[in-house]
């Protein structure tokens, strides 16, 4: 039964950290890309654009329609939901895991958006291509193979 405790308090320390960074990130970075520029202070626009070319985050510097609109579900939805988390758990009110959950089905939607997109299907495919080995096939044959039409 302590031993239970100990990792209930880790499940619940990772969750509000998860969470405070979020309710954090998204109002002062990520909102950068959607609402307008003159309202954040220099030093937060220096900080997404280090960011952006640091770690050579195309989406952040130019973010594209789609990213946008991702970022208006943060601020819309997951943003007051992660702030309502870290309430939730240090307060240890019951509904804090249902809070919990909607924030980690939203960030895992947008996650899969985020990691589908740049990889377009006919881009997969001939990648996918390149890298198998037709067993059926002679190895001088294979040599030969193009990619799919």
């Amino acid at each position: 039964a302590e031993a239970m405790g100990v990792v209930s308090a880790v499940a619940d320390a990772v969750v509000v950290l998860f969470s405070l960074t979020i309710a954090v990130g998204v109002p002062l970075i990520d909102a950068q890309a959607v609402l307008s520029h003159d309202a954040y202070p220099a030093q937060l626009r220096d900080l997404k654009r280090w960011y952006a070319a640091e770690f050579d985050d195309y989406l952040m510097a130019q973010p594209p329609a789609f990213f946008r609109g991702l970022l208006c579900l943060e601020l819309a939805f997951l943003w007051p939901l992660s702030v309502a988390t870290v309430y939730g758990v240090l307060a240890r009110r019951r509904w804090a895991a249902t809070t919990s959950l909607m924030v980690g089905v939203t960030t895992l939607t947008s996650l899969v958006t985020l990691v589908c997109r740049p990889l377009p299907a006919h881009d997969l495919l001939r990648a996918c291509w390149s890298e198998i080995k037709c067993a059926a096939c002679p190895s001088d044959l294979q040599n030969q193979r193009s990619t799919p039409q």
